[in-house]
């Protein structure tokens, strides 16, 4: 995804969607932490934390994460909590299961479901066509 950003940095937006696999036990923690990470500006951040250490997700290692990108651990605590960041990742959810998703990570490419190949070259010739039909 980064090469991609770095190889059309005018024509694509990433847009992130929580898909939490239900049979994960951290996988909704973990987006209810990203999500309060967000809240404070520092949702990609928090993102790369979890990722780095996927194996290894409790409650402990959310905070000690928060606490190292800077955040109001209060507010952060609060946000994990709230109500509304598990909406939010429901609603996503939900539109993730509306959308198709069986698994994760799932990517969509202009509105189309990316298949096959989940490589950077595979997903640059996608571009590449869309942006080449938009020339057109």
């Amino acid at each position: 995804m980064d090469q991609l950003v770095e190889a059309f940095p005018n024509d694509l937006q990433v847009v992130y969607k929580h898909y939490p696999l239900r049979f994960h036990k951290n996988a909704m923690p973990a987006a209810k932490a990203s999500v309060a990470a967000g809240k404070q500006g520092k949702f990609w951040e928090m993102h790369d934390k979890i990722m780095e250490k996927y194996n290894a997700l409790s409650d402990e290692y959310y905070l000690a994460s928060a606490a190292e990108l800077g955040l109001d651990i209060e507010k952060f605590t609060r946000d994990m909590a709230d109500p509304a960041t598990q909406a939010m990742i429901e609603a996503d959810m939900q539109l993730g299961a509306r959308s198709d998703v069986r698994g994760t990570p799932t990517f969509y490419i202009n509105g189309k479901k990316a298949t096959g190949s989940r490589s950077f070259e595979s997903y640059k010739a996608i571009m590449e066509g869309i942006l080449k039909e938009k020339k057109t």
